[in-house]
């Protein structure tokens, strides 16, 4: 039965990996997409969201969502981000009101400056605040000016 897709949950000491991860797009069912991909991935919560480029707290408050009909879903840049940032690609049906992630067959080539972006990202992100004054601004590109000279 080659048609049916099985799900293959793993833990950190396995190598395993899903190839798709199909979950409705309503609250519980992102909850289990989240679930089911930091078992595909072997991480925990944590590092799922720091790869992700999200603050861990973004993640978990997801998780701890009630559903109900005054609620809003889950942002798509969110489940986006989530996606790409464990090298699946997603796809949002409509019709069937379901989001797909799809493990991207080769992994997406990563240079010097990509893992420095990502490196800086993260830490912003940790932070926890949106915006930073003039002064600040410049003062983070004068240490990213003498990094990459």
């Amino acid at each position: 039965m080659s048609s049916i897709i099985s799900i293959i949950y793993t833990d950190n000491h396995t190598t395993h990996t899903m190839s798709k991860i199909i979950e409705n797009d309503d609250i519980p069912g992102i909850q289990r997409l989240i679930h089911k991909l930091s078992a595909a991935e072997g991480i925990s919560m944590f590092e799922l969201a720091e790869r992700s480029g999200l603050h861990p707290t973004t993640l978990y408050a997801i998780l701890k969502k009630k559903p109900s009909a005054t609620r809003r879903p889950v942002r798509r840049e969110t489940i986006r981000a989530l996606a790409e940032g464990n090298r699946f690609t997603v796809t949002f049906d409509a019709v069937k009101k379901r989001v797909i992630l799809e493990k991207s067959e080769e992994p997406a080539p990563r240079s010097d400056v990509d893992e420095l972006l990502d490196g800086v990202r993260r830490v912003l992100t940790r932070s926890g605040r949106r915006r930073y004054t003039a002064e600040e601004k410049e003062r983070i590109l004068d240490v990213l000016r003498v990094l990459v000279s």
